[in-house]
């Protein structure tokens, strides 16, 4: 007797249908049949009831993507900027260890879990890290950003910056907007969109930190500075900001300078000529991570995602990963008048462009494989200011908004020779003795409850973190992670590659990441 899929109860057929990626090819099942129409919607709403009890009750799972050699690969990147439309995840820009920034856009098919360069039209934003990507409508708004400096000439300044350029999904397409009116170049800053309008709170601006609020109308694509409430958050950057409705957004962690990360959170009122702070009340923050800085938080139903470090990992007293030694994050290195032309950048000189994709190269490029990172031929000084990682607790060198100052009067052939000679001297060192991997860190899942953020009380209560046993991905920080479709998607970062050689024991090294990791709900059964 044959039978098909049609003869099938509805409780195997929507069995068999959540077995198919939420994406593409779910969507297309609609158009079957009637019946297959209504066991897609079912599956669909049971998916998405099941991921937020899932988040509610602590149970996601960790599933790392598994590389595929033989197909193209997006460049390894941190302070990047990623947001996801329909099927696919977008990522723009970033930086490399070696404090290269692009300007390419990534597109990550969630189907297939396979990446796309896009050969974009239009006027092409400035290379950049650290600026704001979001979706609105059929385009991406792209804001802000920070560039570290070339090493030819030597004599340049970072830059912060203050385009605003909108991506037109369908045409494939940049277009840079010119306003009369405009914030100040801003870097670090966050930013979420409110019916026609995009809101962007603090930063790193020209000189200071920033807790100013700047609407953009995206219909008009005009600024205007709003005027809050004297009470307010402190002027912070590396913050991570939460959409709830038309009329209210949530401010979560930062950072207010070095060695000063914040774990509180801030409501913003958005009603009335000044708009109105408040300080949200935090409950369990002893299940709280150990920071809320230098990376997303993602919002799923009433709840909010943020990966940390567990606590039972550190030493006592170490609170978080330091970026004291990542001076080219996402922000640039300060420097003082009695540095160097070349200072904080040594390392260049030997590495010029050797970065996969780099800006202008365009085609396929094979994956650089993450568990044998491209060793670093960079000098003491640029390993001691880029990857002195996790010294200090929270010490945002990175993120320090002093002027760049130069000397002069220093001979630059002079110092090539010598920066030669000290790589030589380094090269040779690790030759002789092999580095030993030691034991890492590893992001665990933190769930905050803002159930309650929008009553009276204003309150948020972190939820105790359930031990599944299960480790996430190497400690990180610097990476995206955006709501995919019953599942968080988490790319990138930065995190250390801490080795032990006999002549330099326990040496960190910058780790730059382009792996992918899921975090799923576990499978259920209808």
């Amino acid at each position: 007797m044959e039978c098909n899929i049609d003869d099938l109860p509805d409780v195997l057929l929507e069995y068999i249908l959540s077995l198919i990626p939420p994406y593409k090819d779910l969507q297309e099942c609609k158009l079957v049949s009637k019946r297959w129409f209504r066991a897609t919607k079912n599956v669909i709403q049971h998916s998405k009831a099941h991921f937020q009890k899932s988040v509610a009750y602590g149970s996601l799972l960790w599933n790392p993507c598994p590389s595929r050699d033989w197909m193209p690969t997006i460049a390894k990147r941190h302070s990047h900027s990623a947001c996801t439309y329909e099927n696919s995840m977008y990522v723009f820009g970033g930086c490399t260890a070696a404090c290269t920034t692009f300007n390419d856009l990534w597109r990550l098919d969630l189907d297939s879990r396979t990446w796309v360069r896009l050969i974009t039209m239009g006027t092409y934003p400035s290379p950049k890290a650290c600026a704001t990507m979001l979706c609105y409508k059929k385009s991406f708004i792209l804001f802000g950003g920070w560039s570290h400096p070339s090493p030819y000439p030597v004599h340049q300044q970072w830059k912060l910056f203050n385009e605003l350029h909108v991506y037109s999904i369908e045409s494939n397409k940049w277009v840079a907007i010119n306003t009369l009116e405009t914030p100040p170049p801003t870097s670090a800053h966050s930013a979420s969109i409110h019916n026609n309008y995009m809101i962007v709170f603090g930063g790193i601006c020209n000189g200071y930190r920033s807790n100013d609020v700047w609407c953009l109308n995206l219909d008009s694509y005009s600024w205007h500075k709003q005027a809050t409430s004297n009470l307010k958050p402190q002027p912070r950057y590396g913050q991570s900001q939460i959409e709830l409705g038309d009329k209210h957004l949530l401010v979560l962690g930062g950072c207010t300078g070095p060695n000063a990360a914040m774990n509180d959170a801030w409501l913003l009122k958005m009603e009335g000529t000044a708009w109105t702070w408040t300080k949200v009340n935090m409950y369990n923050t002893e299940c709280a991570p150990t920071r809320i800085w230098c990376h997303q938080a993602c919002k799923v139903g009433n709840y909010v995602i943020v990966l940390s470090i567990n606590k039972c990992q550190n030493k006592p007293n170490d609170m978080s990963i330091s970026l004291k030694k990542v001076t080219c994050q996402a922000t640039p290195p300060p420097r003082t008048s009695n540095s160097s032309p070349l200072h904080g950048r040594q390392g260049n000189l030997s590495n010029i462009d050797r970065e996969v994709n780099i800006n202008g190269r365009h085609g396929s490029f094979s994956e650089i494989s993450v568990q044998n990172p491209r060793s670093s031929s960079h000098t003491p000084n640029f390993t001691k200011n880029l990857t002195l990682l996790y010294d200090n607790v929270l010490s945002m060198a990175a993120f320090r908004d002093e002027p760049v100052r130069y000397n002069t009067n220093s001979h630059r052939q002079r110092q090539l020779e010598s920066l030669r000679r000290m790589e030589e001297s380094i090269r040779s060192r690790r030759m002789q003795s092999k580095p030993v991997k030691k034991t890492k860190n590893t992001l665990s899942i933190f769930v905050l409850d803002i159930t309650n953020v929008l009553c009276d009380e204003c309150s948020a209560s972190w939820i105790p973190l359930k031990h599944s046993g299960q480790s996430g991905p190497n400690e990180r920080i610097l990476y995206s992670l955006v709501a995919g479709r019953g599942e968080l998607i988490v790319f990138g970062g930065i995190g250390k590659e801490q080795t032990t050689v006999q002549t330099h024991p326990d040496m960190d090294q910058p780790e730059v990441y382009n792996d992918l990791h899921f975090i799923n709900p576990p499978r259920y059964v209808i």
